[in-house]
């Protein structure tokens, strides 16, 4: 049996989930493959970034998680054992985004929550996602990816044509190893056995308020995952001979009573799940017609929380992208883009992850790292005055905002009854390129449209930059200059992902000329812009 659809997604946890959203929402056709039965049973990653809950506000899903989270990360700290009288409290770093930078903000939603609500939203949205289904073999050409799914309850096999395929199968990448992509980093750090299990540990607690309690002596961390539900880590040698299958229930059993200090409790145990902690980048994340994305593309100590997200990010880096060359108004070299710009991102999470791990002291701002990352790529513009996207300069933060191409646009509150219920800047964004404007909106739409038509590239315009007689609205139009750098009169050209590509100071003859080269560049065709002098 054959069949064609545009994306083949291997892989159906976290980022391939959210690589299914992400391509339907762009309305691309796409199949995922993934070997288990179901979503994931495990909590694993918890923390969702203010900049992944930005992304899933674009496609719906921000409410759910709201819903299924909480916005306060917990209290941490650190003893012998969870009973000891003394815990001594862990600083770790402000995680909540100010509301001048972001609408939405960092929660907590476990990942066997946040899964089915990707399931649903994918699916919802014309995903068409295949549990129990692995893949067995895969040629690629150029023009298309040939892969064969087997049903692992069946035994069935099928033929799946697709023009582009996303691997999104995990640290130990089947696809990855097949396509012979090494690996640059420190490597396996430390092998560990993740503990799921029901207690009531109030005798522990003796009503203390603990989200995470870093265990001393087992280097090992407990975690409040429910009421009664909790997660334990703690290391395993393989050099001394040990192994996860040393870890029955009865050892887990063990463990637990020795990290919670209670030696009669005889705990539920639910689930043990055996993982690397590593620090690896791969040297490419494609390969003609294939992409790797999240752990498979990188893979980083969880500390910090950004492993996950950044998996979550290079999904929708590389969707918009996909669905713009499937739909004819942007070059191949667009995709090129995605290695360019991502893979920076991963060694930058790597290394604030590895800091984290040997504990040293933050150096940056949780939101500038999680929030104000910087791509650099030929699809912005060069600026005259600044570091360029050729530039070595990878934050920016969020709270003071230059505007500058190849960085995060700017979260600007617009009008009460602004079109389809937006009231962010960010809610203007995803599926299409967007022009925001200031004050001289009627120049600016003309110049757009010439730009755009003839290009057959989608572009919205939208005056947000406007002011109006009341104070709120001055204040309003003020707030935007002052975040995108502009004057009254400029503009500033936005990508379906958020990211600024170019900015105009002033609306002139050659504007169109300009903004069409812009347009080209960012759809990766035509020559490398610049942006307005003025």
């Amino acid at each position: 049996m054959e069949e064609r659809t545009a994306v083949l997604v291997v892989g159906g946890s976290l980022v391939g989930l959210s690589a299914a959203v992400f391509l339907a929402h762009q309305g691309v056709p796409c199949v995922v493959a993934e070997r288990h039965v179901g979503t994931s049973i495990h909590p694993r990653a918890r923390g969702i970034t203010a900049r992944s809950m930005e992304l899933f506000r674009q496609v719906g899903l921000e409410d759910a998680v709201r819903a299924h989270g909480q916005d306060d990360i917990g209290v941490f700290v650190r003893a012998r054992a969870l009973a000891d009288d003394d815990h001594h409290a862990v600083v770790m770093p402000q995680t909540r985004t100010p509301d001048e930078v972001s609408p939405t903000t960092l929660y907590a939603c476990d990942q066997d929550r946040l899964e089915p609500l990707l399931l649903a939203r994918a699916r919802e949205l014309g995903a068409d996602v295949r549990f129990g289904t692995e893949l067995v073999d895969f040629t690629q050409s150029r023009d298309e990816v040939s892969a064969v799914l087997r049903d692992r309850g069946s035994g069935e096999r099928r033929t799946v044509r697709a023009r582009y395929l996303v691997a999104a199968d995990g640290g130990r990448s089947p696809v990855r190893e097949r396509l012979g992509i090494s690996r640059s980093g420190p490597g396996t750090l430390q092998h560990q056995v993740s503990i799921l299990f029901r207690a009531d540990l109030d005798r522990a607690l003796r009503g203390r308020e603990v989200f995470a309690c870093f265990l001393e002596t087992m280097s090992g961390v407990l975690v409040r995952r429910d009421a009664d539900v909790w997660q334990m880590g703690v290391p395993f040698t393989p050099e001394l001979g040990e192994s996860a299958d040393d870890f029955t229930d009865e050892r887990c059993r063990e463990v637990v009573r020795t990290g919670t200090g209670l030696a009669d409790l005889d705990a539920e145990i639910d689930s043990v799940l055996s993982w690397e902690i590593a620090a690896l980048v791969a040297d490419r994340f494609r390969e003609g017609r294939i992409f790797l994305a999240g752990d498979s593309a990188h893979v980083s100590s969880p500390r910090g929380g950004l492993g996950g997200n950044g998996g979550i990010q290079d999904a929708h880096n590389l969707a918009w992208k996909l669905a713009a060359v499937l739909a004819g108004h942007a070059g191949e070299r667009l995709l090129d883009t995605y290695e360019t710009e991502r893979r920076p991102i991963a060694f930058l999470n790597m290394e604030y992850a590895l800091g984290r791990m040997r504990g040293e002291p933050w150096t940056q701002e949780y939101n500038t790292v999680s929030l104000g990352y910087r791509y650099h790529s030929p699809a912005f513009a060069a600026e005259e005055g600044a570091d360029g996207p050729g530039g070595n300069e990878k934050l920016e933060d969020p709270t003071a905002p230059s505007g500058r191409p190849g960085t995060r646009a700017a979260h600007v509150p617009l009008s009460a009854g602004y079109a389809d219920g937006a009231s962010s800047t960010l809610d203007l964004f995803g599926r299409e390129f967007v022009l925001l404007t200031g004050d001289c909106d009627a120049e600016w739409r003309t110049a757009a449209k010439q730009a755009a038509d003839g290009r057959g590239i989608p572009l919205a315009v939208h005056a947000a930059g406007a002011g109006d007689a009341s104070a709120e609205g001055a204040a309003r139009a003020e707030r935007w200059r002052v975040a995108y750098g502009l004057p009254a009169e400029g503009a500033v050209l936005v990508r379906p992902d958020g990211y600024i590509v170019w900015r105009g100071r002033r609306c002139g003859d050659d504007t169109a000329e300009r903004l069409g080269a812009a347009l080209d560049a960012a759809c990766g065709r035509g020559r490398e812009p610049v942006s307005d002098p003025g």
